[in-house]
């Protein structure tokens, strides 16, 4: 028999920036979307009914940064176990592969997983690949080919968002660091798409990368803690990243190992500068560095930083659709993609390190519930 709905999620408190609603809600879905949000949905009838009455119902969140290339690049998380055990339903790759290996990636991983995967392709033809081994990425700048990037991107624009360049010495290094965002900037400029710059590390300042970047563009690792970080040798924030911030430039924080510092993050945030998306840098389980970050344990740190529950919400939601120019992500607009995540915030203490030997001890900490994906309960298989 047919039903008016495939899942109706009923009380909980909803949090939607991008509709600016926050209270008690009843969300139906159908088909793959979202088809009503409303104070109740009654007189219906559907395949589930879910009641989540004082849990937090959020639209799917969005990791702008992660590496999902399992098993063709090292050091890569497998996408599905990494983001939707904890309400992740949109999740980034930023720069595992080139346009030599992105089709693989394509088909042997972004096409079978239930997680919605769009990329940054990396400015080199391989990728990663060589990061195991202790070569940088640039070593060979043999390894940019312009055209060949340009022609990747423009076949697969429905996944691909930009080029990836990563700064530092396991990256550029220091000969090829201008070279690589010259070409970045020509690819991105030819083929109508974003840069993204890991500043980690970096041998220039950040004022020189701004001149490689325009609105939308992407700086993550945003708030690390090394030379040529976001604050002078006042503890202020530099005059030209608050004019990148105000003009445009978007500022993902990317918080895996080092790439974090919990100092400069309360710093900037408490100066009315909260990063405009937050993320994991999520690895693989291969990785050697022991501590891994879900999307949740990254809310829950910057949440007790400082930044207040709907700015947290909104930098996992709304605010990296934007970037991504998705309006149907990160909404649970009728219509949208039907993605949600249920949440609990618990009272129980929990440490976080940014191995840099500073900790925050988490007061609030998130902890999903559930994960609704296209309009579908998920559930391990």
């Amino acid at each position: 028999m047919a039903t008016d709905y495939d899942l109706i999620l009923k009380g909980g408190k909803v949090v939607d920036p991008s509709q600016g609603i926050y209270g008690d809600m009843d969300i139906g879905f159908k088909d793959g979307k979202v088809k009503t949000i409303s104070r109740q949905i009654s007189a219906a009838t559907s395949e589930k009914i879910i009641d989540v009455t004082e849990k937090l119902v959020t639209p799917g969140l969005i990791d702008l940064h992660g590496h999902f290339a399992h098993l063709i690049v090292p050091f890569r998380a497998e996408p599905d176990e990494a983001n939707l055990p904890f309400g992740v339903t949109t999740a980034v790759d930023t720069g595992s592969t080139g346009w030599m290996n992105f089709p693989g990636f394509r088909a042997y991983v972004i096409e079978k997983s239930t997680t919605r995967i769009l990329a940054f392709l990396h400015i080199s033809a391989i990728g990663s690949c060589t990061v195991r081994i202790g070569i940088p990425d640039l070593e060979d700048f043999r390894l940019v080919r312009t055209k060949e990037a340009i022609d990747c991107i423009n076949k697969n624009k429905d996944i691909i968002l930009g080029t990836k360049v990563r700064l530092g010495p396991t990256g550029t290094t220091s000969s090829n660091t201008i070279n690589a965002l010259q070409k970045a900037r020509e690819i991105a400029d030819e083929t109508e798409t974003l840069v993204m710059v890991h500043v980690m590390e970096s041998d220039i300042p950040l004022k020189e990368v701004f001149e490689y970047l325009n609105p939308g563009d992407i700086v993550t690792h945003c708030f690390h803690g090394d030379t040529h970080n976001v604050l002078d040798e006042n503890r202020d924030i530099r005059p030209e990243v608050w004019n990148a911030y105000n003009n445009g430039i978007i500022f993902d924080t990317g918080c895996f190992a080092k790439h974090f510092s919990i100092p400069i993050c309360r710093t900037v945030i408490r100066n009315g500068m909260p990063p405009h998306t937050l993320s994991t840098d999520r690895i693989g389980e291969d990785h050697p560095v022991a501590v891994k970050y879900t999307l949740l344990d990254v809310m829950s740190m910057f949440l007790e930083m400082g930044m207040s529950l709907q700015e947290i919400i909104q930098s996992v939601t709304s605010s990296p659709a934007s970037v991504l120019d998705r309006s149907d992500l990160g909404t649970l607009k009728p219509g949208a993609e039907g993605d949600a995540a249920v949440l609990n915030l618990s009272d129980q203490p929990r440490k976080y390190p940014d191995l840099l030997g500073n900790e925050i001890i988490g007061r609030r900490n998130f902890t999903a519930e559930l994960t609704v994906k296209s309009g579908k309960l998920w559930t391990r298989t």
